[in-house]
């Protein structure tokens, strides 16, 4: 098999192949042995009729087998041998080529392949981060943000920010009632009761007590399961049943038992590890944006023109059923799409680039996602979700393009530790901050100047 590739532009080749006659011929053989094993031709045993008359009655359809077959075999042999790495399946269109037992087949077809670039040196890269510590002011918040979560609801007069709202409501179109619920809970700040969007809802109970009743505008999604207040806007009728605040739990001698600490002094050593084993991770996937981009800006990645326009026409129809679902206008969507064309064409042709640059850093570091990361990864998303991990994993196993795209997510996150592993991370100094009524003399350095920047090595 012989093939010719010729570059048409950037990202784009001709591929022309040829088979020889001989392997034309036993991919014939190899159809019609098959052929003659399945079918039963009367007067004849199974398998023993002749060719001649198997190709009188199967000829055609057998030769378009034999078309195929040759086109699919070329096709993975272009990619195993790496003559060239597509971006998508080519079209390969046949239906006018002619195959012949005893003939070459030659047939051509065009590709849309990956960008060729140079990548620039990677490792050793130095990225700025800023400093990481702890202050006991955070120490404090992530106790008290602790205290909140282990908190009771307990009955207020009054409700207010952060409280929780018994209520009732109906749900009215004019003055014909759609729907109402005798039960509901409404998380004042969240402008969203049972799915209905309604932003003047914290306005209407701030400071409402049990009994109070208010009205207000509301609209609904056009996917609300509810089909009688799908899509619509409407007004709710609420009726106050009870008002709760979250009263926080309190630092004593059985919430230390709880949680296992001898002692305050030890609550907080560890909360303070807590805190810097958050703002280390913070720290890392900050380093690695900027390693990225870096590399990114420093790198000509030749982008294919209808790749991109397909991810701007896939954010666009995304943002148009958004818009259409948030109430907006038709002329107003369309200014909008207008409008925001050009800066979504530069992020779109940012995150192609990137997404090459990182694929070659995985490349190079010969980075596999096994199975056993693919499954922790869906569990993590189904536990995110809220989800059962069976159910999710199964969706995943009807979207063959789902597992795909998390095992490419997967390998760019391994990609991205790489390179900041090998970088050198240098902590950024603070400004130094200047003294009142004295100002450096001429030639004069600061004490914070003389000293050097200290590279730390990526973890």
């Amino acid at each position: 098999m012989e093939f010719r590739v010729e570059e048409l532009a950037p990202c784009r080749k001709k591929v022309t192949v040829t088979v020889p006659a001989e392997a034309v011929r036993e991919e014939f053989d190899s159809q019609y042995r098959e052929v003659n094993k399945q079918i039963v031709m009367p007067g004849f045993r199974p398998g023993k009729a002749p060719r001649r008359l198997l190709e009188s009655r199967f000829g055609d359809k057998i030769a378009e087998e034999v078309k195929q077959k040759i086109v699919e075999t070329a096709y993975e042999k272009l990619i195993e041998d790496k003559k060239i790495a597509p971006l998508r399946r080519p079209t390969v269109d046949v239906e006018k080529s002619a195959v012949a037992v005893d003939k070459p087949f030659e047939f051509g077809f065009e590709v849309l392949t990956r960008p060729e670039f140079a990548l620039p040196a990677w490792k050793e890269r130095e990225v700025k981060v800023p400093p990481v510590d702890v202050s006991e002011k955070e120490i404090d918040a992530t106790l008290e943000h602790l205290l909140v979560s282990e908190g009771t609801l307990v009955p207020t007069e009054e409700a207010g920010s952060d409280d929780l709202v018994a209520l009732a409501y109906d749900v009215f179109e004019g003055d014909t009632k759609l729907h109402a619920i005798e039960d509901a809970y409404y998380r004042m700040g969240r402008g969203v009761l049972d799915g209905i969007v309604a932003e003047g809802l914290d306005r209407a109970l701030k400071g409402a007590k049990a009994g109070a009743k208010a009205r207000v505008e509301g609209r609904t999604a056009p996917d609300d399961p509810r089909a009688a207040i799908a899509g619509k806007t409407v007004t709710l009728a609420v009726e106050v049943r009870e008002v709760k605040k979250f009263q926080p739990a309190v630092v004593d001698a059985d919430f230390l038992k709880r949680h296992d600490y001898d002692d305050e002094a030890e609550m907080r050593k560890e909360l303070r590890r807590r805190v810097l084993r958050k703002k280390e991770r913070e720290r890392d996937r900050l380093a690695e944006d900027r390693l990225v981009d870096g590399l990114v800006d420093a790198t000509k990645v030749p982008l294919p023109a209808e790749v991109v326009d397909s991810a701007v026409e896939g954010w666009q129809a995304r943002r148009r059923v958004e818009a259409q679902a948030e109430g907006v206008e038709e002329d107003a969507i369309a200014k909008e799409l207008a409008a925001s064309t050009e800066d979504v064409r530069k992020q779109v042709e940012h995150d192609l680039r990137r997404h090459f640059v990182l694929d070659r850093i995985a490349e190079e570091e010969k980075v596999e996602i096994s199975e056993g990361e693919l499954l922790g990864a869906v569990e993590q998303i189904a536990r995110d979700a809220g989800r059962a991990a069976g159910e999710v994993a199964a969706e995943f196993q009807q979207d063959p393009s789902r597992i795909a795209e998390l095992r490419s997510y997967l390998r760019h996150q391994k990609a991205r530790e790489a390179l900041r592993r090998a970088a050198r991370l240098v902590e950024e100094q603070p400004a130094p901050e200047a003294k009142a009524g004295k100002a450096p003399a001429k030639g004069e350095k600061s004490e914070k100047a003389d000293k050097p920047e200290k590279p730390k090595k990526g973890k």
